[in-house]
């Protein structure tokens, strides 16, 4: 029903607009758009009648309308004024956003100037060392152990300020490397003042320990019962212990003066223990003496050729009362050592008490320089920081001793170091500090086994006793020369020096025959034979010489070759001085070969010997002469290893006062090697001095020719060696004269005391 209703509804609706269309006259244009257009217009007009109509109507409209027009002109005039607000708004806008952003960067800015403030400061406090621990360093007194320990907490200071690591930043700053550079001028200052002060200690404390020790050796008032005993330097042990700091500085700042120091030390020690050998082998001496003045009846119990007995030892039925009662000393003689050594009540003094005193005193003579061996290095080790666990570095440091802590343990073993080259460097510094000690006592060997073969034994034992005592311990120093000591005892051909007998005997014998043969024709057959004796004798005597200088040589090292080139120097001067005095010209031939072998020898000895005092100058222009080989002269000096900068410092290593002390040492190890009775001595320095004196005129050409601009020249000059070569042949002689009339007037003989005293006058004067 509902239904029906709405159908009739839009029924009718729809009759209404088609009356409406039709009023519009719809059918006729049939167009929408037409008919939209002409209701708007109609609509329009409407609009427009209709508010003509109101303005028409009343006043107040057209009031109304001319406040209307002044109102939008107002609001005109507004938008231009917001438009320019705005405009400023938003400039004042940009400005504000400016000025945040500036104060955001300066707050930062701010920030980081803070920041970086706090970092300097803080790099400031880390670099910054005050003043009084820079001055303490330069002035502080360096003499008890307190000032040494205050010096050395101000060194730790400075030391930890030049081992900060920078930033490359940091480090690039100007503040920053002046700082430091100031510093290490303050450092550079500090190691050349220990450097000088540690320089003068030891001087300081080896004078020192002469005036101090005891004016008598060990053996000057001896008596056969009594004990030899060496005075250990321990004043200058309990003096210097303190530094050890101060040589762990030098060794990690200055590592030249480390081994400058190290050097020097050896050098002023050398003299002190030269002396204290010397007066042991003194106080020992006077024992081998006494065997040497026995009478040959004392000594029927050693083998010797028959012609070198005396010739009543020969005659059996005159003597024969007199060989029992030997024999029968000998016997109890040897009852005594057998019961002594069973553990019998009697006493040994059937054996001799020169004997006993000279095996007593020998063994104690091995016992004391093997302790002063032993103290010395195991002090050098624990003074220069070379022990097992030491420090390595200056801050690792440990206490600073007033005196020695541990006596004791100087004379303990210690292990061998694991470092080879500071093993090596611990047995040369003990070479030059016991130049003389195993010289000395082969001196000592010779002559007691001179005086009586059969101390051999004794003395071999003794120094085996040491050598297995101390073995496989880190005293290579005194080992090694055990070792030798015993190579000489068992082998003595091997070392063997002096001139050998058939050397002196061969010039007399061949005189001999040639006044024999003077009547003989030069064409015969028995001046051939002769001749052909002399070569076959000669050349057996030359093989026999070579021979045993290679057993001498066999170790290959410097020494044994000095003994080798000793040996030939002797013998071939003997033979050719003999023969040319003798005037053998006969054996022409033989006297040019002694004298050649005898210059090559003789040379060759002193290129050996002059590198001990001038061994690093020596190489240095020994590299500068084979780079000149390859090179010019002006691009020598651009090498790195031989620059102007080496060459300073190699020449500053040896200045006048070192080489003088140098000479002196040099003297006396020459003294040593050879014997009086050929009067090499005085050869052979000449030799030396020629030799100084033409290196010295090379290495100061090749300074010419390779530095011409370094303005540098060698330390001393070659008047400075005439004079220091000079004096030590003055000291030489004048010690040799006095020590003369000393054993004269003791005999008593006077006038010949009297005669030596004025010849030691002249020599002086």
């Amino acid at each position: 029903m509902a239904e029906m209703q709405d159908q009739m509804a839009e029924q009718a609706s729809l009759m209404n607009v088609e009356e409406l269309l039709a009023d519009f006259n719809w059918k006729t244009s049939g167009n929408a758009a037409a008919l939209e257009k002409r209701l708007l217009g109609e609509l329009h007009a409407l609009e427009a009648a209709n508010v003509h109509a109101i303005i028409q109507s009343d006043e107040r409209v057209r009031s109304v309308v001319d406040q209307i027009d002044k109102a939008l002109s107002e609001l005109d005039n507004m938008d231009h004024w917001l438009l320019l607000y705005s405009a400023e708004l938003n400039s004042m806008g940009d400005d504000i956003r400016e000025i945040e952003s500036q104060n955001r960067g300066l707050q930062i800015l701010a920030q980081n100037q803070q920041r970086l403030g706090r970092e300097l400061d803080q790099l400031l406090n880390a670099i910054t060392i005050p003043r009084s621990c820079l001055d303490s360093l330069k002035f502080d007194p360096v003499d008890t152990a307190e000032n040494v320990e205050q010096i050395q907490a101000a060194a730790e200071k400075l030391q930890k300020v030049l081992k900060i690591k920078f930033e490359d930043g940091i480090q690039n700053m100007k503040a920053v490397q002046e700082r430091l550079e100031a510093y290490n001028t303050h450092s550079n200052a500090f190691s050349a003042r220990i450097f000088e002060h540690m320089k003068g200690q030891f001087e300081k404390q080896a004078n020192h320990h002469l005036e101090i020790r005891p004016n008598n050796s060990p053996g000057s008032t001896r008596k056969a019962s009594q004990n030899i005993t060496a005075y250990p330097h321990k004043t200058i042990e309990d003096n210097l212990i303190r530094y050890q700091g101060f040589f762990l500085w030098e060794k990690e700042m200055e590592p030249r003066m480390y081994s400058e120091l190290q050097r020097y030390y050896a050098q002023t020690m050398a003299p002190l223990y030269e002396q204290d050998i010397r007066e042991l082998i003194d106080a020992v001496r006077p024992a081998y003496i006494s065997l040497r003045n026995r009478s040959s009846d004392d000594l029927d119990y050693v083998f010797k050729p028959e012609e070198s007995r005396p010739v009543r030892a020969l005659a059996y039925g005159a003597n024969l009362r007199s060989e029992d009662s030997r024999t029968h000393r000998y016997r109890q003689m040897l009852r005594g050592s057998v019961e002594g050594v069973m553990g019998s009540n009697g006493n040994r003094g059937s054996i001799e008490d020169d004997e006993r005193a000279a095996d007593e005193l020998f063994g104690q003579l091995m016992a004391q320089t093997t302790m002063l061996v032993c103290r010395e290095q195991n002090f050098m080790c624990d003074l220069f920081q070379y022990s097992q666990g030491a420090p390595k570095s200056f801050l690792e440091r440990g206490p600073v001793y007033a005196q020695i802590p541990n006596v004791n343990d100087l004379l303990s073993r210690r292990e061998m170091p694991r470092d080879i080259k500071i093993s090596k460097k611990i047995l040369d510094w003990m070479e030059i500090i016991f130049e003389t000690l195993e010289p000395s006592i082969v001196t000592l060997l010779e002559f007691g086994v001179k005086s009586d073969p059969t101390q051999a034994v004794s003395m071999l034992a003794a120094v085996e006793f040491q050598n297995s005592k101390w073995a496989g311990s880190d005293q290579k120093f005194m080992l090694r020369m055990c070792s030798s000591l015993i190579h000489r005892l068992t082998l003595s051909t091997k070392k063997r020096r002096g001139i050998l007998s058939f050397f002196r005997t061969f010039p007399m014998f061949a005189l001999r025959l040639e006044v024999a043969a003077s009547n003989v024709d030069p064409d015969s057959e028995t001046r051939k034979t002769v001749n052909d004796a002399y070569e076959r004798i000669i050349n057996t005597m030359m093989s026999s010489l070579d021979s045993i200088a290679r057993e001498t040589d066999q170790t290959g090292d410097d020494k044994e070759q000095l003994n080798a080139n000793i040996m030939y120097i002797e013998n071939m001067h003997h033979f050719h001085h003999e023969l040319r005095a003798n005037k053998l010209h006969v054996l022409e031939k033989w006297m040019k070969y002694a004298k050649n072998h005898y210059d090559s020898s003789l040379s060759a000895y002193i290129k050996v010997v002059i590198r001990r005092p001038l061994g690093k100058l020596l190489e240095f222009f020994e590299g500068v002469d084979q780079l000149m080989h390859t090179s010019t002269p002006e691009e020598v000096q651009f090498h790195v290893n031989y620059n102007k900068a080496q060459l300073r410092k190699v020449i500053s290593m040896y200045p006048a006062k070192e080489i003088k002390k140098s000479l002196e040492q040099l003297y006396k190890r020459v003294d040593k090697h050879f014997s009086e009775e050929e009067g090499l001595l005085q050869v052979v320095w000449r030799g030396i001095q020629e030799e100084f004196i033409q290196q010295h005129e090379k290495m100061e050409d090749l300074i010419q020719k390779c530095y011409p601009d370094a303005r540098v020249h060698l330390e001393f000059t070659i008047q400075d060696l005439l004079g220091m070569m000079i004096e030590n042949l003055s000291t030489y002689f004048s010690q040799t004269l006095a020590e003369l009339a000393f054993i004269v007037a003791n005999r008593r003989y006077t006038r010949l005391a009297l005669t030596l005293q004025a010849v030691m006058t002249s020599v002086l004067t």
